[in-house]
């Protein structure tokens, strides 16, 4: 597949330092706790108790998840996509889907789009809060160190921010790819065995796909909601934009696997198709003879025909039960799910409630 374009600019940067993304990320996440520890010494007003620990951990592990998640993310999706199993014959070629695809990650505009919608409101609620009496660390403690602590705090914030807005935008970008899929000429170029064994079509990396993806994006969330709401203030904007991207998950995930059981059932469908054929072409000539009665020198097409039929009658009826048994999904995709989006939703009503 072409590389023209690298996806993100996180993707770069990684690109450049002689060291595993996983280490780089966890180097960023230790400093960014450090400094925060540094803060807690020089700034009266920012004491290193219980609670401020647990919001600055869950910040700085956040940031590191971002981080090392999305450039994971990024690979597994080349990855999944390179193993998919195409047929060369058709016309429309997956390398040219797949580069618009990179081309809407690295140049669309929607993309600056998003990460305004995500921030700028954070930053307009900021700003309002400070002028109706907000109370910030240099207010409350008007030293060098508490406008810096503000500064670092404030700067914190919008890259986590930023970061989960570069998750929205892979997502929204993974859900137009299914969209594509989904529809000709793409639908069928892709390979579908009806009969393998994970009972969605030979498709059970993409299933995977979409789980990791989730179960990455829910513990961002969680790490939010421990990091950013407060229990006194749970209804607040804070609190509606984390309830969304909650949706924004279940969304993606109903997406995904619609597109998974729509690519299986449209599969299913073109098999059913061609027997229904073939089997109208025997049939046919079974009448022609029946109608022609000249049974004697027809007499071994006449006993291998009826015999044909029978079977892809039978045959049809089998993939018929296939058909209407098949749901793209299993009771442990359906628990993955489950157990992924309800990590965040118990931590939001933990805060609400206690």
């Amino acid at each position: 597949m072409p590389d023209e374009y690298s996806w993100v600019w996180i993707e770069r940067l990684f690109k450049k330092i002689p060291v595993p993304y996983p280490i780089v990320s966890l180097i960023v996440g230790s400093i960014i706790f450090s400094i925060y520890w540094l803060f807690s010494i020089k700034v009266t007003f920012f004491p290193w108790e219980k609670f401020h620990i647990l919001e600055v951990a869950a910040l700085s592990i956040l940031i590191a998840l971002q981080l090392a998640g999305i450039q994971y993310i990024l690979n597994d999706m080349e990855k999944t996509f390179r193993e998919l199993k195409l047929y060369p014959e058709i016309g429309a070629s997956f390398d040219n889907l797949y580069v618009k695809l990179k081309h809407r990650f690295s140049i669309s505009h929607w993309y600056y789009l998003l990460v305004a919608a995500v921030i700028v409101p954070f930053i307009i609620i900021k700003v309002l809060d400070i002028l109706e009496g907000g109370v910030t660390f240099y207010i409350v403690e008007p030293t060098m160190w508490g406008f810096l602590l503000d500064i670092y705090n404030n700067v914190i914030g919008y890259s986590m921010l930023f970061l989960l807005a570069i998750i929205l935008w892979i997502i929204f970008n993974i859900t137009w790819l299914f969209n594509e899929m989904d529809n000709d000429p793409y639908r069928r170029l892709i390979k579908i065995d009806i009969f393998s064994v994970d009972r969605i079509g030979g498709l059970k990396q993409l299933r995977n796909f979409i789980l990791k993806i989730l179960a990455f994006y829910f513990i961002c969330i969680t790490l939010a909601i421990i990091s950013y709401i407060s229990p006194f203030s749970i209804l607040s904007y804070e609190s509606f934009f984390l309830i969304i991207l909650l949706l924004v998950g279940v969304g993606f995930f109903i997406m995904g696997l619609g597109t998974i059981r729509k690519l299986l059932k449209g599969r299913i469908e073109d098999e059913i198709n061609k027997i229904n054929k073939i089997y109208e072409r025997y049939h046919q000539r079974f009448m022609d003879i029946v109608s022609e009665g000249n049974y004697k020198d027809q007499e071994e097409e006449l006993n291998l025909v009826p015999t044909i039929i029978e079977n892809l009658h039978i045959e049809r009826e089998r993939i018929l039960k296939f058909y209407g048994n098949n749901k793209g999904y299993d009771r442990i995709t359906i628990i993955e799910f489950v157990i992924s989006f309800i990590i965040p939703l118990v931590t939001f009503l933990q805060k609400l409630f206690f």
